[in-house]
C-alpha cells in the first residue's frame, strides 16, 4: 500500500469518525444541556458556514461569484433552504427525541434514496442489486424503529419523522448542488449553504426560547460540533479523495455511524438490544453495497 493510499484512507475515517463524534457531542448539548436544536442547528450553521466562506476567500478569493449567474443563484438557494436546513435540523430534532446513533442510522439511508432519485430521472427500473439494497435498508429501519416487535413503536414517532426528514434532505443536500460544486468548488457551495440557512431559520429561532446555560462544557462541546464535527471533517473527507476512489471514500463512511454508536456507549452508557444492532448492520451493508456500485 502507497504513502498516498495510506494518507487517503486515514483521512476518510478519520473524517468519518469526527462526523460520527459531533452527534454525540451533539446529544449532550440537546438532551444533557436541554438545548434547543433550533439554537444549536441556528448556530452551528452561522459559525460553520462562515469559517466556510472564510477559508474559501483565503484560498480561491473572490467568494461571490456564484451569485452573478441566475441559475446558480437558484441552485445554491434551493440547497440552502431544502437540503442543507432540512438535514442539520432533521438530524439535531431526530437526536433530541432518541440519540445520536438511531438519528445517524437513519440519516444514512440518504444513498437509498438517491438510487431511486436517478431511477426515476433516467426512467428506468431499479437493478436487482438496488432492490436488495432497499429491502435490506427499510427492514433495518423497521427493526430500529420497532426493536423486532412490529406491534409497537421502540422510538417516538417524532424521532423517526424528523430521522427519515433528514435523510431525505440529505438525499437533495447531495443531488441538486452537483452542478454548482463542480463549477465554484465545495467548501464556497456549502460555505454559503450554511450561512445562508441560518438566516432562514432566524424567524424560527427568534421565537423559540433559549433553554439551558452557557457554562464551559456547553461551549466546548459546541465548539466541537463546529471545527471538528463540521470543518475538520469536511475538509478531511473532501481531502481524502485526491488519494482513494470517491466509492472507497463511501464505504468508509459506514465508519460514522459506528463511531456513534461505540461513542454513545462509552460515553453515555446507552445500549442496544438485538434486533437494533440488526437493523443498524443491515442498513451500513445496504449502503456500502450501494457506495460500492
Amino acid at each position: 500500500m502507497t504513502a498516498e493510499r495510506k494518507k487517503g484512507l486515514l483521512f476518510a475515517s478519520a473524517g468519518s469518525i469526527f462526523w460520527g463524534s459531533s452527534g454525540i457531542a451533539g446529544q449532550f448539548l440537546l438532551i444533557n444541556e436541554n438545548i434547543a436544536p433550533e439554537w444549536l442547528t441556528f448556530f452551528r450553521l452561522l459559525c460553520a458556514g462562515f469559517l466556510l466562506l472564510l477559508l474559501s476567500h483565503f484560498l480561491k478569493g473572490n467568494i461571490s461569484a456564484i451569485w452573478k449567474d441566475r441559475r446558480d443563484r437558484r441552485a445554491l438557494l434551493i440547497f440552502s433552504a431544502f437540503g442543507m436546513l432540512g438535514t442539520q435540523y432533521g438530524y439535531f430534532a431526530s437526536i433530541r427525541c432518541s440519540n445520536a446513533p438511531t438519528a445517524t442510522i437513519l440519516e444514512y439511508l440518504m444513498p437509498i434514496l438517491i438510487i431511486f432519485w436517478y431511477c426515476l430521472s433516467e426512467k428506468r427500473w431499479p437493478r436487482m442489486v438496488e432492490i436488495f439494497c432497499a429491502l435490506f435498508a427499510i427492514t433495518g429501519t423497521a427493526l430500529i424503529a420497532t426493536g423486532g416487535d412490529f406491534r409497537s413503536l421502540s422510538i417516538s414517532g417524532k424521532a423517526l419523522f424528523w430521522g427519515l426528514l433528514s435523510a431525505l434532505a440529505c438525499a437533495l443536500y447531495t443531488v441538486e448542488p452537483v452542478g454548482i460544486i463542480k463549477k465554484y468548488g465545495a467548501p464556497l457551495v456549502v460555505g454559503w449553504g450554511m450561512f445562508l440557512a441560518s438566516f432562514v431559520l432566524l424567524p424560527v429561532v427568534a421565537l423559540t426560547p433559549f433553554t439551558g446555560t452557557l457554562d464551559m462544557p456547553v461551549l466546548l462541546s459546541f465548539a466541537y460540533v463546529v471545527l471538528f464535527g463540521t470543518i475538520c471533517s469536511f475538509v478531511l473527507y473532501l481531502g481524502s479523495v485526491a488519494y482513494i476512489l470517491p466509492t472507497e471514500a463511501s464505504i468508509i463512511s459506514a465508519i460514522e455511524p459506528l463511531s456513534s454508536i461505540i461513542f454513545s456507549f462509552l460515553i453515555f452508557h446507552l445500549t442496544f438490544g438485538f434486533w437494533e444492532l440488526m437493523g443498524m448492520a443491515l442498513i451500513i451493508l445496504a449502503v456500502a453495497v450501494v457506495a460500492r456500485k
